[in-house]
Order: C-alpha cells, then structure tokens, then sequence
C-alpha cells in the first residue's frame, strides 16, 4: 500500500486536501500517479484532478482530467488517483491541482482553482 511519503512530489490544495504523486513519461504521454489526502475535511465522496502543461510563458496549452478511486474519502485517509495526458510536444513543465470534488451524498460539486 503506498503512502504519501512514497512520491516525490507534495502540494497542499486549498483547505481541504494535499496532494503526494510522481510524473511518469512514457510511450508520448505523460501520467500523473499519486494520492488525495484529506487532511482537513471528511465527506469527499470524489476528487477530479487537472494535469495541465505549461509553455515557457506559463501558458496552460495541454491539459488532462482525472479522478480518484477506491470509494469515500474520510478525513486523513488516502485515495489513488492516475491523470494520463498526451502532450502537444512542447511544454516545460507540468502542474497537478484540483479541478473538482463531490461531497458524499450530494450531487453538489465544488470547484476550485478554475474547475467547470
């Protein structure tokens, strides 16, 4: 079973959740794997995850969703996640952020950092 100290990669994500995963590079994609903790909140039923690609400007010009798996997400429990994305071929970096989540028995979604 992985933990959060098992990736390299760390963000704290508003007030609710912290994100721990690791790029993967393989066959002209690139794959977010990792966990959603929630470190502050109980309720989640799902986390949607945002992969997004970034020119050398910090332009957004690729870009990938995901969610997590495995059921609710209790507060300081851990959920797994994987965001593929197929790269336009040239951006610098990547970022990983919350797109959405889905509070348990709601139909209710909240957004954060610019989800729809």
């Amino acid at each position: 079973m992985l933990r959060p100290v098992d990736f390299p990669l760390h963000a704290t994500y508003d007030r609710f959740f912290d994100l721990h995963w690791r790029l993967e590079r393989r066959d002209g994609a690139v794959e977010a794997v990792g966990l959603v903790e929630a470190t502050r909140v109980d309720g989640i039923a799902e986390v949607t995850l945002e992969l997004r690609g970034l020119d050398g400007a910090g332009r957004v010009i690729s870009r990938a969703l995901g969610r997590t798996y495995g059921g609710r997400l209790p507060r300081w429990g851990t959920r797994p996640f994987a965001v593929t994305l197929r790269p336009a071929g040239y951006e610098n970096r990547f970022e990983l952020r919350v797109w959405s989540y889905v509070w348990e028995g709601s139909r209710d979604r909240g957004t954060r950092g610019g989800g729809h």
